[in-house]
């Protein structure tokens, strides 16, 4: 060992002094550089040796030159690898394509040179003599072999001119700096731009030493390439959008299966993709940010994957209240660019390469069925239906009521088959996608009834969710137009609040009155749409101010009114139970709190009496007289709430052929009403109590001001909830000028003796 260390440094000392001596010194040629490649071109070097190399006179590769430089054997005298620098790769892996003829997808400008069979070779981009040629991180001088400044990829660029106008020919964004790349993929080897996160083509691809296909850094069939930048959509893999999985055999535009593209590829293309976002699948005319879904979640793609069927979530639809965006949910430009003044698409409740909004480790797997919580969702639409009411904000009230079967029938299931605690209490009853009808109904349809109807029986029957609350065989009038419900005077309180529906469920101003015309299912309380704090109660019992109604209807019948406007007068009056007898039940022992002042004579739902629903038990009536005399001695009977004003005569004599032809115009003063023992108004016939009594209103609609009143504070004279002026009534007919005693007083002979007197001495206390 140490006569070795004797040697060297023997050898050293002599190096130095021997050029340190200047008459031991070369004469340096100005060849010197040359000579590494022109061997020939000095004199000193020439032999008659055969070089290694064999020498061609003529041309060899490139054009207009001559010798054995021009070989590309002439390269590996440096580039053989055996220095593990720059050169060690330049032939390693995956190259740039030499030898071949550029095709008509490239356009070689003149300063790059083909070979002299016009092919791409090694020369096209290097050169060992170009002036001012300086590659990029190289020291100025005669080493720089790069024909031109290759600055942020510019010399790919130079030939690559469709990857280059990506705007144009859709693909990959370059010179953007809107993300930060990572650490990751320079040690991979991408190339820096002029700003560290500059896109550049060398971002990407690796012209020499590539180890993935089309020269890029790394091996990109597992998209490993994609994700290095693009993490968040990593979490595709191995998920049902992973079409390696999924859809084996499915080819994208550039006609590769998902396992030669990897999972990122199947649907993105980086250069020259159908459209906008990389798209690398034909899309339909209409918004990329949906129709891309639809390129296999379409009707007619013939894969066999879930579509979206006949009814399902509308799309490209404004969202008027702009909630998704407060809500995160994004909103989308024609076009597919995220903006706030956009439209609803699918992208706006789907994050496509995340099978779990809360979980990147729950990938899904293929076989596994998708619900509320997941299946790509970008919240969970679970137990609390947060997906639905980020944007159905005014739905809210529905998680703190009834109408939460999550709460009220845990077991029911809806068409697919799953529980509300899976599909979330939205999901009970409607459906985003496969739905069975209109407002993407969850439930089947029994066909048997109006449209709006039978979405309200899919629960509300004997077998159904809501069996406990039926709406019974006599129930009020449904899918009939409001001006065939004879409700009678309409003003600003009319029909226009509520509102009426067509037969495809939608709201109509000239549609028919439904089940929600009058009920609100997604709010229990209509002073508390919002919902109640307290979420655990569940089949609370309501009453006429919740149960939801539209309109409260107690302590005012403000729902009835609506459109029963000229019935509404009764509120305040005797006949307001909540002013005369708070505490009396109906039939289905209701008090007036409970059913409303309307519910307390007549029923909506499960009502035992078809006729005008009545609430109430029919009172006393002759046997020849009409069952609507009942109505009223329901009450004015004894042991009924009105006991003590039960007339000593309570009904006219049948048979006595009264007509109101005469007076046939409703709007006159003396009209009179006539019923059929069915309720149904005729012109002939016999009179009954409403006939002559209006029960919703203590005087004629001519005569408004309060009457006169007796001892016992009970209105006199035409204020008993009359029908009729009382001097001008369809009783003169028979009765002539008596007709206005026997009108007034026709439930008490008493009184109407003491009328008698009165008037024959003039006194008409009894008239005003």
């Amino acid at each position: 060992m140490l006569w070795r260390l004797t040697y060297i440094h023997t050898f050293v000392v002599l190096a130095v002094l021997f050029i340190a001596s200047p008459a031991s010194a070369l004469e340096m040629s100005s060849k010197r550089d040359c000579a590494v490649c022109h061997v020939m071109w000095l004199n000193d070097f020439r032999t008659d040796k055969e070089t290694l190399i064999e020498w061609q006179p003529g041309n060899v590769l490139m054009k207009d030159t001559q010798g054995v430089v021009s070989s590309e054997d002439i390269c590996y005298s440096c580039h053989d690898g055996y220095v593990s620098d720059s050169r060690y790769k330049a032939w390693k892996y995956n190259n740039h394509k030499v030898f071949v003829k550029p095709s008509d997808k490239v356009a070689i400008p003149s300063v790059l040179p083909l070979s002299n069979k016009d092919e791409v070779y090694c020369g096209t981009c290097h050169t060992a003599h170009g002036s001012g040629a300086i590659a990029e991180g190289s020291l100025p001088g005669p080493n720089s072999f790069m024909r031109v400044t290759n600055v942020d990829s510019n010399l790919c660029e130079m030939c690559h001119t469709n990857q280059a106008d990506f705007k144009r020919t859709n693909g990959h964004p370059l010179k953007a700096s809107t993300l930060k790349i990572p650490d990751t993929l320079f040690e991979l080897g991408a190339r820096r731009g002029g700003d560290r996160n500059q896109v550049i083509c060398q971002s990407c691809h690796q012209v020499h030493g590539a180890q993935g296909d089309n020269i890029v850094i790394v091996d990109n069939k597992n998209s490993g390439l994609c994700t290095t930048c693009h993490v968040k959509q990593q979490s595709l893999n191995d998920t049902k959008h992973d079409l390696r999985l999924t859809l084996p055999e499915a080819k994208n535009s550039k006609q590769q299966l998902p396992s030669q593209s990897g999972p990122c590829g199947a649907c993105h293309a980086p250069h020259r993709a159908t459209g906008r976002w990389l798209w690398a699948r034909a899309v339909k005319p209409g918004n990329p940010a949906s129709q891309m879904c639809l390129t296999c979640h379409g009707e007619d793609t013939g894969y066999e994957i879930k579509g979206v069927g006949d009814y399902t979530h509308p799309i490209d639809v404004d969202q008027a209240a702009k909630a998704p965006t407060a809500s995160g949910l994004p909103l989308f430009l024609t076009g597919g660019t995220e903006n706030s003044a956009g439209k609803v698409e699918c992208f706006t409740c789907h994050d496509v390469h995340r099978w779990d909004p809360y979980s990147h480790a729950n990938r899904g797997k293929k076989n596994v069925d998708g619900d509320a919580s997941n299946s790509f969702l970008r919240v969970s639409s679970g137990l609390s239906s947060a997906l639905c009411l980020a944007c159905h904000t005014d739905k809210r009230g529905l998680i703190a009521s009834d109408h939460n079967l999550a709460i009220t029938a845990p077991e029911d299931k809806n068409l697919q088959g799953y529980t509300p605690r899976v599909s979330g209490p939205c999901g009970a009853c409607h459906l985003a996608h496969n739905a069975a009808g209109n407002k993407l109904w969850a439930r089947r349809l029994s066909g048997d009834k109006d449209f709006v109807t039978q979405l309200c029986t899919g629960c509300h029957h004997r077998d159904g969710a809501a069996k406990e609350k039926l709406i019974g065989e006599n129930y009020h009038p449904v899918d009939v137009a409001f001006n065939e419900l004879n409700t009678g005077e309409t003003g600003a309180d009319g029909v226009a609040r509520l509102p009426l529906y067509g037969s495809d469920g939608d709201e109509k101003a000239d549609g028919n009155m439904v089940c929600v015309t009058c009920h609100e299912p997604h709010s229990w309380d209509p002073k508390k749409p919002e919902g109640v704090v307290d979420q655990l109660f569940r089949n609370t019992e309501g009453d006429a101010t919740n149960s939801f109604l539209r309109k409260a209807n107690f302590p005012s019948s403000n729902l009835c009114k609506a459109c029963h406007l000229a019935q509404a007068h009764v509120d305040g009056t005797k006949h307001d139970l909540n002013v005369s007898a708070p505490k009396a039940t109906n039939l289905l022992e209701q008090t007036v709190k409970a059913s409303g002042q309307c519910g307390a004579c007549h029923l909506v739902h499960n009502s035992p009496n078809r006729l005008k629903l009545w609430a109430r038990p029919y009172g006393p009536v002759p046997r020849d007289q009409n069952i609507m005399s009942g109505l009223c001695t329901s009450c004015h009977s004894e042991g009924n709430v009105a006991e003590k004003q039960t007339p000593p005569i309570a009904t006219h004599p049948p048979g006595k052929l009264i007509t109101n032809i005469m007076y046939y115009n409703k709007d006159e003063k003396n009209y009179t009403v006539i019923f059929d023992q069915n309720g149904k108004e005729k012109n002939a016939g016999d009179l009954s109590c409403p006939s002559c009594h209006n029960a919703h209103r203590r005087g004629p609609p001519f005569e408004e001001k309060s009457g006169p009143k007796d001892a016992g504070g009970n209105e006199t004279g035409t204020y008993r909830f009359l029908r009729t002026m009382s001097y001008d009534t369809v009783c003169k007919d028979c009765h002539g000028q008596d007709s206005i005693l026997r009108y007034l007083y026709f439930h008490d002979p008493g009184q109407r003796s003491q009328a008698a007197k009165a008037r024959a001495g003039d006194k008409f206390l009894f008239l005003r």
